[in-house]
């Protein structure tokens, strides 16, 4: 089976330069909640997505570098209330969404982005936690390879953290929701996959 290499030590000069300006525009929305390290590796596997899923990357790319621009509106002491198996604010997890949405539209139009795309990215951005399934193949692709952090290697690791959970456990949890988070067959596969490097680590530490 393919290997799918995330870097965590991803960094600007490494994103496409049709999507820099806009990555460097989004950063000081993304200091919060390890959301740069986050929104590097879903750039990363939005990539990796497209690669097999016939979704449109100049829509794609921009709502995964985008999504989560909104938490610099949620206060940190607030954050652990909107997300992860311990949410109890819903209003404040689609408050992450609706302010993403503006933040993300002004970026855009900052950057000078096509403003063809636009409506679709800003659209995707604001609904991407919340609305169930997925509007378009591109919607799909953002979530999908959003909910793939979690079980990237870094992404693994500053869950545990987070949630204070035990390794296997936290495995188990998340290939028990793969049929039910992933859109995409590609989506699919590499979460199976990574949840099985993630398990072959535990148990050779």
């Amino acid at each position: 089976m393919r290997d799918y290499l995330i870097d965590p030590d991803f960094h600007l000069k490494k994103i496409k330069p049709k999507f820099r300006k806009m990555f460097e525009l989004a950063l000081p929305f993304l200091n919060t909640r390890h959301n740069e390290v986050h929104t590097f590796i879903v750039y990363q596997y939005a990539l990796l997505l497209l690669e097999e899923e016939p979704g449109a990357p100049e829509v794609a790319i921009p709502a995964a570098i985008l999504h989560d621009v909104g938490w610099s509106s949620v206060p940190e002491e607030r954050q652990l209330d909107a997300f992860g198996p311990n949410m109890t604010d819903q209003k404040l997890r689609r408050k992450h969404e609706v302010e993403g949405a503006a933040i993300a539209r002004e970026i855009l139009v900052q950057s000078g982005y096509d403003p063809e795309f636009i409506p679709e990215i800003v659209a995707i951005v604001g609904g991407h936690d919340t609305t169930p399934g997925a509007n378009s193949l591109e919607d799909a692709i953002t979530k999908d390879a959003d909910k793939l952090f979690r079980f990237s290697n870094a992404g693994f690791t500053i869950d545990r953290q987070r949630f204070n959970d035990e390794p296997l456990s936290s495995v188990q949890f998340l290939v028990e929701r793969i049929d039910q988070w992933f859109l995409t067959k590609t989506g699919k596969e590499i979460a199976r996959h990574e949840a099985h490097m993630r398990e072959k680590e535990i148990v050779s530490f």
